[in-house]
């Protein structure tokens, strides 16, 4: 694959070859609309320049560039086709720009789903206020989509613990991996979201906190082909019941 610098610049040289025509053909007197669709051009291959060294797979980041490359030409084509007397059978290069452009960015999307899924990155670079690196109740709701979308690509197993109510979540924190995020529902109530972990992952790793913390109770259930509002709601279900056969 290209490398980041050549990717970066791979967008300018289509809008560069869509603009060709002005050089070729007279010019028309009217610069409305064509000097939208120029702006148009301009700003789809700056976000393409920009994807560039978004820090995706390869394949995915390629394919992305090019499809938004791609579409930065057809709008290039379409200012020519109002700035200057261009043959109608030139314009036609835009639609076929255009079509090439999502061919390619659902390319990308595919790679990106099935081969190149990256974890969520940490709450400090998604903007999410956390206290020892423990998120809040309403940081999950605002992640659940992107949990449930990554669930569906990739494991990610939630386990739910119960612990003493002044359970510092800070403590939490040292025993997992640094793509694995901890909730706090309530005193001494923590969801852990373990990204690219099964069910076996999630044993080890509530082994290796129940043998440094007190536990009360905890369940743990895969996040998949369901919210994450059902399965927190299946958890606590199963650890009522627990406390229930318990007294």
């Amino acid at each position: 694959m290209l490398g980041v610098m050549w990717l970066s610049l791979l967008p300018w040289g289509f809008v560069l070859l869509g603009l060709l025509p002005l050089w070729l053909f007279p010019r028309q007197a009217s610069l409305y609309p064509g000097l939208v669709f120029l702006l148009a051009a301009l700003m789809l291959a700056a976000a393409a320049s920009l994807y560039a060294r978004v820090p995706l797979g390869p394949q995915a980041r390629f394919f992305w560039v090019l499809g938004l490359g791609l579409m930065s030409s057809a709008m290039a084509v379409a200012a020519s086709r109002d700035l200057a007397q261009i043959p109608e059978d030139l314009a036609v290069v835009a639609s076929v720009a255009s079509l090439m452009g999502a061919c390619a960015f659902l390319m990308g999307l595919f790679f990106l789903l099935r081969r190149e899924v990256p974890s969520l990155p940490p709450a400090t670079q998604m903007g999410f206020r956390h206290e020892g690196g423990v998120l809040s109740h309403t940081a999950l709701q605002a992640l659940a989509p992107s949990l449930e979308a990554l669930s569906a690509v990739r494991p990610v197993t939630l386990l739910l613990l119960h612990t003493r109510a002044d359970q510092p979540g800070a403590e939490l924190v040292q025993y997992l991996r640094q793509p694995d995020m901890v909730f706090q529902l309530g005193p001494g109530q923590f969801l852990i979201v373990l990204q690219g972990s099964n069910l076996e992952g999630a044993q080890v790793v509530f082994r290796r906190i129940r043998q440094n913390l007190a536990i009360r109770a905890y369940g743990v259930l895969p996040l998949q082909g369901i919210s994450v509002q059902q399965a927190l709601a299946q958890l606590e279900g199963e650890l009522q019941h627990y406390y229930l056969t318990q007294h």
